[in-house]
């Protein structure tokens, strides 16, 4: 009896034991599922918000481009009108210059006598061919578009030039330092082919530039200062990483302008862009759909935001046929000059 009743003890005892040991498993699974489960969650937060984020800026970016657009409506057509006016003034004082000297004697051509109204005909159709020169020049729809490259020199900039020189247009590229000496020659290279070649910044870290003002000015001049030794030129062109209207900077904005206007440089945004810098997915054709978009909304000429970056060969091969399009629709495709009007997504304001 005994023996049978040690039995039953151990036996309960052991139950016991397992009970506990699996109220124990319970309670270290539910410890877990309590400690693991919100870091999870909020795991998959951050990163919903990154991505809203990216694409709150892309918004961000259209909506400063519309407005940019809507500002500059009447401007252009005011520009516009004034040309016409112009053009009709020239060509009517010229038209009234020559009858008056032709009244005086006959022109010959070929040996044959030329009546004053032939002569008055013929000034009539030379002024009228000037001006659609003139306007040819500028673009059989009135409007430019400037290709402008941020970012690079990257692997992938000597393809970019490639593709420009064999369709004879100019571009202007917004680089920054780059380490690699191996493609030190593509800043000259740049220069070479005609091309505007600006300044983006020199080590593109948001924290380190925009940290203050000195260290602003100091990212600045350290570009300018690399690019003038290593290409000789002058650089007067300059975009802010982020855009003037980025909200990552520490230092205000205007006093970094204020910099910028004191050593005579130009700061440009954009009111065009492709979105190959948020979006490495985008195909070659999103990416002009995205860029066309724009410029056929745009009121006046279209400043193209593109990157040479070395994650997103989609914007190589979409050049040619944004080129392509391009021309065919009538635009010019020329380099920002001191002609150029910028486009700023953020005004200095000179009374600050």
């Amino acid at each position: 009896m005994a023996e049978e009743k040690n039995i039953k003890t151990e036996e309960k005892s052991s139950y016991n034991r397992r009970h506990v040991d699996n109220i124990k498993r319970t309670i270290l699974i539910v410890f877990f599922i309590m400690c693991v489960l919100p870091i999870l969650f909020c795991l998959y937060l951050m990163v919903r918000m990154n991505s809203l984020e990216d694409k709150i800026d892309v918004l961000a970016d259209k909506l400063a481009a519309r407005k940019l657009a809507a500002e500059q409506a009447e401007a252009e057509a005011e520009e516009v009108s004034d040309y016409i006016m112009d053009m009709e003034y020239i060509a009517s004082d010229d038209i009234e210059i020559n009858t008056t000297e032709s009244n005086e004697y006959l022109m010959m051509i070929e040996g044959e006598p030329v009546t004053e109204a032939e002569v008055v005909d013929g000034l009539e159709e030379e002024v009228s061919l000037e001006a659609n020169d003139s306007l040819q020049q500028e673009s059989s729809n009135g409007k430019k578009v400037y290709l402008t490259f941020d970012d690079g020199p990257s692997i992938y900039t000597d393809e970019i030039l490639d593709i420009l020189a064999e369709n004879n247009v100019k571009a202007t590229f917004f680089v920054v330092y780059s380490d690699n000496e191996s493609l030190w020659p593509m800043y000259n290279r740049i220069v070479e082919e005609g091309h505007t070649l600006a300044m983006h910044s020199y080590s593109h870290v948001y924290e380190e530039m925009y940290a203050s003002k000195e260290s602003f000015i100091e990212d600045v001049t350290m570009i300018h200062d690399f690019l003038y030794e290593l290409t000789g030129v002058d650089c007067q062109y300059y975009r802010f990483p982020g855009g003037s209207s980025n909200t990552v900077t520490e230092v205000d904005i205007q006093e970094c302008m204020s910099f910028l206007y004191d050593e005579g440089i130009t700061y440009y945004d954009w009111n065009s862009l492709s979105g190959d810098a948020v979006d490495t997915s985008l195909s070659p054709e999103e990416l002009n759909e995205n860029i066309m978009d724009y410029v056929r909304g745009n009121s006046g000429d279209s400043i193209v935001l593109l990157h040479d970056l070395e994650n997103n060969y989609n914007t190589i091969e979409s050049l040619q046929e944004l080129i392509d399009t391009l021309k065919d629709e009538g635009y010019m495709i020329a380099p920002i000059d001191e002609n150029t009007v910028p486009v700023q997504h953020v005004k200095y304001d000179q009374e600050d």
